[in-house]
């Protein structure tokens, strides 16, 4: 019962209350506000933007990513960065339409630069299941969240979230973007340029 309360309690705490207000930073992209309030875990807890960055394919732009991570936290690399056990998020904004299935492609992709399979078989089959249900439109936002203690969640503005239950999942995420294997060095310096 406990366990489902918490489960529970970390759902609905998913995302921020309303989207951030925009505020021009040097070297950032000004959608993204320096500090942002959210509700993760239950609690309400600010959280600062460490970098900002593009994810592009074949040239073309997907979306713009944010990095925000809980007041006070001292990281000096995208490694720490990665392997921070306190809230954490990531703030996708939609340059394009993604359908489910290429969503879902993608993200199996990017763990296995990590996580070669047939690690996290059973994280990635539910978060393949809900990007599957929730193809992205142009302008969309999506929120990733470190939920400390619980796993991953994923949430569509406007759509009901998702926990993938594992710690260590949640970590292979951050690893993606800001790991020693990761998307891209223009994707770890532009979402670590902050610290």
């Amino acid at each position: 019962m406990i366990r489902r309360r918490t489960f529970l309690t970390a759902l609905a705490g998913l995302g921020v209350r309303g989207l951030p207000a925009l505020a021009a930073g040097e070297g950032l992209d000004p959608r993204y506000s320096p500090a942002i309030m959210s509700r993760i875990g239950g609690k309400p807890l600010r959280l600062l933007l460490t970098g900002t960055a593009m994810r592009t394919k074949y040239g073309f732009s997907v979306y713009a990513i944010g990095s925000y991570l809980q007041e006070g936290t001292k990281v000096r690399s995208g490694e720490e960065l990665a392997k921070a056990a306190v809230a954490k998020q990531l703030h996708l904004i939609f340059e394009r339409n993604v359908d489910g299935e290429t969503m879902a492609s993608a993200f199996r992709d990017a763990i296995g630069l990590v996580h070669p399979a047939p690690a996290f078989a059973d994280e990635l089959a539910r978060l393949e299941t809900f990007f599957r249900t929730n193809p992205v439109k142009r302008g969309d936002h999506v929120w990733l969240t470190h939920v400390p203690g619980l796993g991953l969640g994923c949430q569509l503005v406007g759509k009901p979230g998702s926990i993938v239950e594992n710690v260590g999942f949640a970590h292979a995420t951050w690893e993606v973007y800001v790991g020693s294997k990761n998307l891209g060095v223009a994707i770890k310096s532009g979402l670590t340029s902050r610290l």
